[in-house]
């Protein structure tokens, strides 16, 4: 995540409007697409993502959706798994851009390293992130829900009582199936030479392509 310096980050939490339960502590960083910021919602700790305007018109124009829809809509789906849950942030709150609070969700916070910091810490590819991996693109598959959006950097691996859980919480990618990037992933798709979640097993192919070089590198 990029970061703002001090003074931007203070003018951020400054314009926000929130419900008065959510108290908002910290300015965690900016993605693509929205600003996140740590807060304490009864006593939980939970983010704030607010989307960032551009995306909000893109999301509007091009697919129209509510972008903070979109995406509480698909966290909200994977959370409902009862197979998969662990491994999916808990969604909190919707604020809609026509209501009356700052645009943006309230989700779980996750804490840990990122998939990527993990194989590069223990050099090697864990065997239970990999199957876990397998786990949910398989269940969320059977279930309609495809391009999770799970590269090695946008996956999280955090500690529950010593075991490594893997956890998604980024859910506002597009899915190609429902918007093709161009005229051949479209014909691909319909002829079904394409899977829906073709990028989800080729991101899992790539977790196993790293640990396999991390580990090539550390082998003496």
């Amino acid at each position: 995540m990029k970061s703002l310096n001090p003074e931007q980050a203070l003018e951020r939490r400054r314009s926000l409007q929130l419900p008065d339960e959510i108290d908002v502590v910290d300015y965690l960083g900016s993605g693509a697409r929205s600003h996140v910021f740590r807060a304490s919602l009864d006593g939980d700790d939970v983010i704030v993502k607010v989307y960032r305007e551009e995306a909000v018109e893109k999301y509007a124009r091009r697919y129209g959706v509510d972008i903070a829809e979109f995406e509480y809509g698909r966290n909200r789906a994977l959370y409902d798994l009862e197979p998969i849950r662990r491994h999916v942030a808990r969604p909190y709150r919707l604020h809609p851009r026509a209501g009356e609070h700052t645009h943006s969700i309230v989700q779980e916070y996750i804490g840990g390293l990122s998939l990527g910091a993990v194989i590069k810490e223990v050099k090697h590819l864990p065997d239970e992130l990999l199957e876990a991996g397998y786990r949910v693109i398989r269940t969320a598959e059977a279930c309609g829900i495809h391009d999770l959006d799970i590269s090695s950097g946008n996956v999280r691996v955090v500690d529950v009582d010593g075991e490594r859980v893997l956890k998604l919480y980024d859910f506002n990618l597009m899915p190609q199936h429902l918007a093709p990037p161009n005229p051949f992933v479209w014909l691909a798709l319909r002829l079904g030479l394409r899977r829906k979640s073709h990028r989800d097993y080729r991101n899992l192919r790539k977790w196993e392509w790293r640990g396999q070089k991390v580990q090539a590198v550390e082998s003496p």
